[in-house]
């Protein structure tokens, strides 16, 4: 009999019933603004960087009086795409401090972008005083405002969205980064702000979005969870669950929920980043959501983003289709992302990990093989003008290729009089778009959003700013990790670097399959449960603290 320990359940299925509403859905996208800056950030120096590392060289010699080595100009260029994963981390440690009590949600966002303006007035102003210094650290800059939004917003979403509509809200997020990467992507081209007069504009476009959601956030409303359980102002929380989700909404029952959560929040102690790290009792969540950030980073996505047009044309496709080539893939990205919006919370969290993932890894066994043989098929003179067989130099050091005369017969003819060469290997380089887009694809479905949503359903009130600020510090290192070592991996071993994303997808789908639970429709506390013994009785853990839960977790 556990007479004393029981307690009523109550039922709080009318607080995971709204509507998106007007105001709701516009609060979304102002937010979303901040994702759409670290997509822009991920993906802005792809296009231009022929440009770029010119102005690289022309900076370092007006500074140094001599040129930039290959090598150096490799090395530099690589530091200077992934330093904003530098910022980035230490931007992802001010989540927590930033969002509770002090400043909350909702001007967090505005204040942050304070920096995404200095970045961007730096890297503006670079070419002016011919300072490739300044690019990097407006980069880094860039990278302190990201590394916090990663973590803010999808906070935020997550807690002005009623339960029911929570995965389709959460996944903006991802949507807007996607966004964000094709919006770079085409401001990149020649015809637009790809040009050597016009890439500062190209750098300094992070003005507009930045100075535009601070604006606006300003007179939108904070987010009613945190009003309620941080700031402790349960009329303001009423106002703004009303301006938000209608008069619809029953606002007794939502305040409710809310409390029932920090109640059970306050029987543990209060989630700091190190009592976080340390316990036990939310570990197993914490190792889910680090596992699968780890994974949507090393799956490889990033470097495909990161070098696109390089691996294009390396793929044989022609210089002036390249950059069309990478816009069509960001825009296939922002479609299917649009998707996952639609079948999110229809199909489950955990399908639309499991499945894309295992697909991600059958493309990079093709990509292995199509990029190989790319690679491979030249002339036996070692040159790259073409893929022939009988391919010799002349004493000249030319390639001497055969050309086909009037009676179909070879003769051999230097390179410059050759008719028309025409690849007969180009199918392979062809198939290799096909499965780098069908790899977005299952991505944009899967691995991109959902670590994200999960991570702000896994976690109570108390625990979730500082899970943000660990995920996000996760997803930076490792996104700088790929930025940096790929470059060099790709140099040394070519098309066989894209073994080793595929056996990360590969342990991924094992883990997914075997550790990540469904989270689909479920409170807060639902969630929890799923992690830990599942008892009427609520007892005290080694600290005297209340903690029914997640009392005997044995989950990892």
């Amino acid at each position: 009999m556990k007479g004393d320990s029981t307690k009523t359940e109550v039922d709080f299925s009318e607080a995971t019933k709204g509507k998106l509403t007007f105001l709701l859905g516009f609060c979304v996208f102002i937010a979303d603004l901040g994702s759409f800056q670290f997509g822009y950030t991920i993906s802005v120096l792809n296009a231009p960087e022929q440009e770029l590392q010119k102005f690289y060289n022309e900076s370092y010699f007006h500074m140094f009086g001599e040129e930039l080595g290959s090598d150096q100009s490799t090395l530099l260029w690589s530091c200077t795409v992934s330093i904003y994963c530098l910022g980035g981390l230490f931007g992802s440690l001010l989540v927590g401090p930033l969002t509770g009590s002090f400043l909350g949600r909702k001007w967090t966002m505005v204040c942050i972008n304070l920096l995404s303006v200095t970045g961007a007035l730096l890297m503006w102003g670079s070419r002016m005083q011919t300072s490739f210094q300044m690019i990097i650290v407006g980069r880094t800059i860039m990278g302190l405002h990201n590394g916090c939004a990663i973590g803010v917003v999808p906070m935020y979403l997550s807690e002005v969205s009623p339960p029911n509509l929570r995965g389709a809200i959460g996944v903006t997020h991802q949507l807007f980064i996607t966004i964000g990467i094709l919006v770079s992507q085409i401001f990149g081209l020649q015809q637009v702000l790809g040009t050597e007069e016009r890439w500062p504009y190209l750098l300094g476009f992070y003005i507009i979005p930045a100075a535009f959601q601070s604006l606006v956030m300003m007179f939108l409303p904070e987010s009613p969870r945190c009003l309620l359980i941080d700031k402790e102002n349960e009329n303001a929380s009423r106002k703004a669950l009303k301006t938000l989700q209608g008069s619809d909404v029953d606002l007794d029952v939502s305040i409710q929920e809310m409390r029932h959560e920090h109640e059970n929040e306050l029987s543990e102690p209060r989630m700091s980043l190190w009592a976080l790290l340390k316990s036990r009792s939310v570990r197993p969540q914490l190792l889910v959501c680090v596992l699968v950030m780890l994974g949507q980073q090393f799956s490889g996505v990033n470097a495909i983003f990161f070098y696109s047009t390089s691996i294009f044309l390396q793929a044989g496709v022609p210089e002036e289709y390249s950059d069309y080539a990478t816009i069509g893939v960001g825009g296939i990205n922002v479609l299917m992302t649009v998707v996952s919006v639609m079948v999110i919370d229809k199909a489950g969290r955990k399908a639309l990990l499991l499945w894309p993932v295992a697909f991600m890894a059958f493309s990079f066994a093709i990509l292995t093989v199509t990029l190989g043989l790319t690679e491979n098929l030249y002339c036996e003179c070692g040159c790259q003008e073409g893929r022939w067989p009988t391919g010799v130099l002349d004493s000249a050091g030319s390639c001497i290729l055969p050309t086909v005369n009037a009676t179909d017969l070879p003769t051999q003819t230097m390179l410059s009089t050759a008719a028309p060469y025409v690849d007969p290997y180009q199918w392979i380089a062809y198939l290799s778009i096909v499965f780098i887009i069908l790899f977005i694809i299952a991505f944009a479905i899967g691995l991109g959003p959902i670590p994200f949503i999960i991570t702000g359903e896994m976690f109570r009130q108390g625990a979730r700013p500082a899970a943000y600020m660990i995920i996000g510090s996760v997803n930076l290192v490792a996104n700088g990790i790929v930025g940096l070592v790929f470059p060099i991996l790709q140099a040394r071993i070519g098309a066989f670097t894209f073994l080793i994303f595929m056996a990360v997808c590969v342990l991924l789908c094992i883990f997914i399959a075997v550790k990540v639970p469904e989270t689909k429709n479920k409170t807060f506390e639902d969630i929890q449960k799923l992690f830990g013994v599942q008892d009427d009785e609520e007892r005290p853990n080694a600290n005297g603290v209340q903690n029914a839960a997640f009392a005997s977790t044995t989950y990892l």
